[in-house]
């Protein structure tokens, strides 16, 4: 099945300085608005991502502007297609109703704000931790990554370790937060684009599988 394309108003994402090596030459994330007026890689049947039709190039181009001027940020217009998307699940196409999150996102309660607030927080604090553990190109520099990481770690949370870092990035909790950044709930508000954020994941997840099978292998 061929994809079907649509039109979407984009938020431009800065390039990461050093993307991971195994992520290079990967296309940079783009950010779409979704129905709940937020910037998400991704959309959900809960929160799908606006969309026009490839005939509404014109509403979709005043949309963007509108956006762009209520928002004090660079919006474009983007064509995209994806053979799996449905209407009213991923995607869900723009109507008058759906106006208000052209000017601003739909408010969050204080508790879960401050609640996605903190897991991004440490989402982000957790992938500088397995990047900086990646790129380390001995095991004197390895050693040093983790000492200058248990030290931050007990600053900000209190305790940690290199190995505590992949496992919660791998884990549930790590997992749910960084859905919650590709979904458009939570912005990253740190030096990591969401291209180094989604790379350090997977290098994380990586990691833990290979754990796994070893200490599977040893008994």
């Amino acid at each position: 099945m061929s994809p079907k394309s649509y039109l979407f108003l984009s938020l431009s994402e800065p390039q990461a300085a050093a993307p991971s090596a195994s992520h290079e030459g990967a296309d940079a994330p783009v950010r779409c608005l979704n129905v709940s007026g937020r910037w998400a890689l991704r959309g959900t049947a809960d929160v799908p991502l606006l969309v026009w039709r490839t005939g509404e190039a014109t509403e979709a181009q005043a949309a963007a502007e509108r956006a762009a001027k209520a928002r004090d940020q660079a919006v474009a217009v983007a064509s995209r297609g994806n053979a799996h998307w449905e209407e009213g699940r991923e995607i869900q196409v723009f109507s008058p109703a759906l106006a208000p999150v052209l000017l601003a996102p739909m408010a969050q309660s204080a508790a879960k704000a401050r609640r996605l607030r903190t897991e991004a927080d440490k989402l982000e604090a957790f992938c500088r931790v397995v990047l900086a553990a990646s790129a380390a190109s001995n095991q004197e520099a390895f050693a040093e990554v983790s000492r200058a990481a248990s030290t931050a770690l007990r600053a900000k949370f209190g305790g940690g370790t290199i190995t505590s870092v992949f496992a919660w990035l791998a884990g549930p909790a790590g997992q749910a937060a960084l859905e919650s950044v590709l979904t458009g709930e939570v912005e990253l508000t740190g030096s990591l684009s969401s291209q180094q954020v989604i790379g350090a994941a997977a290098l994380a997840q990586e990691a833990e599988l290979l754990r796994e099978r070893a200490d599977s292998s040893l008994h």
